[in-house]
């Protein structure tokens, strides 16, 4: 199965991706987004890379902006500079695989859900978002951040958050999979309430059993990935 590094433009510079090509006969274009201090390449996503390759779909997994192997710098990082990105990946990918491949899913987690959900409805050729352990906002991420060893993000990311709200954005997603562990430590299961309310018809809620934010468990990652490809299958056919 084919993997073929990527390096394409953004507002922020140069970012690196991976494009999964599937073995056969092609059902659509997975885009995966990583999340806050995450990478393209985190066990989780070349996981679901392979899998959803296999399974018949190309692959798309990228670094944002100062993550991976991507140019740019983590502290620099926004909500806005995401959006862009992501933005970026989706024309980038219209331009460069083939056409009956253009119907597009979007699957994120934790902020790279947020920011699926952000983009999703303004691209036509997206037709399915599934969310991993995603957040409905982002107030007192502040305190996290600055209890926990991570890189401490700049002021303009705190202002940058306060221009969106999930309510503005999430009631014009459907076919939307919204995914979360029951023991999530980082964002409370609450917050997959709130999106799932939101949003449009057709759309499903999977509360895994025993999930943390991570899916660090095998199986329960397991599970949320066959549930990600079910809906994909759903929605994305041609």
């Amino acid at each position: 199965m084919k993997e073929e590094k990527i390096t394409f433009a953004s507002p922020a510079g140069k970012l690196a991706g991976v494009l999964h090509h599937p073995p056969g006969s092609c059902r659509g274009c997975i885009i995966t987004s990583h999340g806050l201090f995450s990478s393209k390449d985190s066990d989780k996503f070349l996981a679901l890379g392979n899998y959803f390759a296999e399974k018949g779909f190309f692959v798309f997994r990228f670094d944002y902006r100062g993550c991976g192997e991507s140019e740019g710098f983590i502290e620099d990082t926004t909500v806005s500079g995401r959006k862009e990105d992501l933005t970026a990946a989706l024309s980038f990918i219209q331009k460069t695989i083939p056409l009956d491949a253009h119907t597009v899913g979007l699957l994120g987690s934790s902020m790279g859900g947020y920011i699926s959900l952000l983009v999703a409805p303004d691209w036509a050729p997206v037709k399915a978002v599934v969310t991993w352990a995603t957040p409905f906002t982002f107030s007192g991420l502040r305190s996290v951040i600055a209890e926990s060893s991570q890189v401490q993000l700049t002021e303009q990311f705190y202002r940058d958050m306060n221009n969106y709200e999930a309510s503005s954005f999430v009631p014009r997603v459907n076919n939307l999979l919204v995914i979360h562990g029951d023991t999530d430590e980082t964002v409370p299961p609450a917050h997959a309430q709130e999106l799932y309310q939101l949003a449009q018809e057709p759309k499903q809620l999977t509360i895994v059993p025993g999930a943390d934010h991570t899916f660090s468990n095998p199986q329960l990652r397991k599970q949320a990935t066959t549930d990600s490809f079910n809906w994909f299958n759903r929605y994305l056919n041609p």
